[in-house]
């Protein structure tokens, strides 16, 4: 195995190298990609391109990955106790959003690359 993909694998699994990835970005970075990838995500849904649902699915796990890190941001920085709750309930219910539109772009995509099935 190469040198490279062991030091991949050594990190963790794949949500804590998100999570140390969103943890070291620049605040702009994840406000663009949350911005982005929100707008993106609209815009295809709206113009229904060829694979449109995959290709929204894609763009809403990199807008969901932007806002998770601005929430993780907020914790970290929140004072009371109430306010770093709400945030943590935020942060959860978009990694679970993230997570289900990175389930329905691989699923979507299999069954656009299988094509129609003549039975």
């Amino acid at each position: 195995m190469k040198e490279a993909n062991r030091e991949v694998l050594d990190r963790g699994s794949l949500p804590q190298m998100l999570a140390n990835r969103a943890r070291q970005a620049s605040d702009r970075r994840l406000a663009l990609d949350a911005a982005l990838g929100l707008i993106a995500a609209a815009g295809l849904a709206v113009l229904r391109p060829p694979l449109w649902i995959p290709l929204t699915a894609l763009a809403f796990c990199l807008g969901a990955f932007g806002v998770w890190g601005i929430l993780d941001r907020e914790i970290a920085d929140s004072a009371g106790a109430e306010r770093a709750r709400v945030f943590s309930w935020a942060r959860g219910g978009v990694a679970l959003i993230g997570g289900a539109a990175a389930i329905v772009f691989g699923v979507t995509l299999f069954f656009a690359l299988l094509g129609p099935i003549i039975s």
